[in-house]
């Protein structure tokens, strides 16, 4: 399916969490022993934390773990073997989603102003996803 939008976001999360939704909301972490926190308009991932490495300095950096996500932007629902973590509606008035954390967001249109946000992975790691799909699809009213 090829998709109105595609962002692929490969990068250490410092704070170990990654928010996708409205980023002005309150971002939930009341994860309850789940991979995704659902709140008001936006979700927040339990992402691979950038420390969780053992990592050594090479010249004055540190080498950082990191985690993938794949947001969309899709006609219609994906079809996929993947475990859903997450099948959500959220208001998007502006037709935006953002992506990130507190380090920086990123922004990708949504398909309409009310928006299913699917996520699923391949494999859950209780320490954080490493790898993560975020299907945003048109609400129809």
């Amino acid at each position: 399916m090829q998709p109105l939008a595609e962002v692929i976001l490969t990068r250490p999360w410092h704070w170990g969490i990654a928010v996708i939704g409205d980023p002005t909301a309150d971002v939930p972490t009341d994860f309850n022993g789940q991979m995704v926190a659902t709140g008001h308009n936006v979700v927040t991932l339990n992402v691979r934390h950038a420390q969780d490495i053992a990592a050594e300095r090479f010249e004055g950096d540190w080498d950082w773990a990191t985690a993938t996500i794949h947001l969309r932007s899709l006609v219609g629902e994906d079809i996929t073997d993947r475990q859903v973590l997450c099948n959500t509606v959220i208001s998007t008035p502006d037709e935006t989603v953002s992506l990130g954390d507190a380090d920086g967001m990123l922004v990708i249109p949504a398909p309409s102003v009310r928006t299913r946000l699917i996520v699923t992975t391949d494999e859950i790691d209780l320490t954080g996803l490493e790898k993560v799909w975020a299907d945003l699809v048109a609400v129809e009213d």
